[in-house]
């Protein structure tokens, strides 16, 4: 197996010339593709981290591969569980894994992060996709705040907190899109888009930030699914457990579904709301969910029951939330390697899927 990753990356380092006949992006897409290919390898043999920044360097060791990495380097993770030593990262970097759904990882192993992180300031404009990260994450220090964030199609088991102080209303830029959380913390972050996911508990201290096409399943001892927040847009949103409010002031409430009655009096509050359907009970939101239902289960179905079209949570968005939440990038759905040489030949079968956004 590692002698088909050295060859491999012999071809990448060599710049692929065996495609050099073909378009320059036609080339780019399929060094990429062979990028792909020795991430899925490594989950079979010794792991291997690919950094990537016009170069390739390939590492044994994530907490090498992230010592080494320069500013704007793309780091490619394989399937597995991976400590990080070093648990304050202070560049901008764009972290890359093969997904955490089981059905679409099954030939790699989901790219699990074991440790909790921070984020400090210098890494605005970091990206992170494909990744489960066990523990927490937090970003931006107490005199730098870490802004243009992209976290899509991760899950986050821990809180996920955007700022470490909650002076001031900075306008962050982050994007959080098509993931699974739990606590979602702005610490009073402005100009946020969080759009296509499944909160499982309180979003907590936002400022004029939006919130389209979640399905919010949140859990909280006190009814409080929103708390701290000011000044913000939750349009086409399912909330289907917990509704309450706590310190929820002049917020637009537009098409959403309420498993319960609307948590305010628009005629009195300093909310609005309008075109939002109310007290359809917990019973009648999903198609199929089994056990809480602010338990994440992969296996419960996040479609809205009746078996039409979706039109609002994760699945009702123009470009609804993707089946099995791999990065956008081709992935490998099934490897199958022969267990000894025919004829000086090994034999090795992959199976690549790519999604369509």
């Amino acid at each position: 197996m590692n002698q088909i990753f050295d060859f491999l990356l012999v071809l990448i380092d060599r710049k692929c010339l065996i495609f050099n006949s073909e378009p320059k992006t036609n080339t780019m897409k399929k060094n990429l593709f062979i990028l792909l290919i020795l991430v899925t390898i490594s989950s079979f043999a010794q792991p291997r981290f690919i950094v990537q920044n016009g170069t390739t360097t390939v590492f044994s060791n994530i907490n090498d591969a992230i010592t080494n990495a320069t500013a704007g380097d793309t780091l490619y993770l394989p399937g597995g569980g991976f400590a990080i030593t070093n648990t304050t990262i202070d560049k901008t970097l764009h972290w890359v894994g093969v997904g955490h759904y089981p059905d679409s990882t099954a030939a790699t192993g989901q790219t699990r992060i074991t440790s909790g992180l921070s984020f400090t300031g210098n890494c605005d404009n970091s990206s992170f996709e494909g990744i489960e990260f066990v523990s927490s994450l937090t970003f931006g220090s107490n005199t730098d705040e870490a802004e243009n964030i992209l976290i899509k199609r991760c899950r986050v088991r821990g809180e996920l907190r955007l700022r470490t102080v909650n002076t001031g209303n900075p306008d962050l830029n982050d994007q959080i899109s098509e993931c699974v959380l739990t606590v979602v913390h702005g610490n009073n972050a402005a100009n946020c888009l969080i759009e296509k996911c499944i909160i499982n508990r309180p979003i907590v201290s936002f400022y004029q930030s939006l919130f389209r096409y979640n399905s919010l399943n949140i859990y909280d001892y006190y009814n409080r699914s929103l708390q701290y927040i000011d000044g913000c847009q939750f349009h086409d949103n399912i909330f289907a457990y917990s509704t309450g409010h706590f310190s929820v002031t002049s917020c637009d409430f537009k098409d959403n579904l309420y498993s319960t009655g609307l948590p305010f009096d628009p005629t009195t509050s300093t909310n609005t709301a309008s075109g939002n359907m109310i007290n359809i009970g917990n019973e009648n939101v999903y198609t199929e969910i089994t056990g809480n239902f602010y338990d994440f289960k992969y296996d419960d179905n996040y479609h809205q029951q009746g078996g039409g079209t979706d039109t609002l949570g994760i699945y009702g968005a123009p470009i609804p939330y993707k089946e099995g939440s791999v990065p956008f990038y081709p992935h490998v759905r099934i490897v199958s390697v022969d267990d000894s040489a025919t004829e000086g030949q090994l034999g090795v079968k992959i199976t690549v899927a790519a999604q369509d956004h």
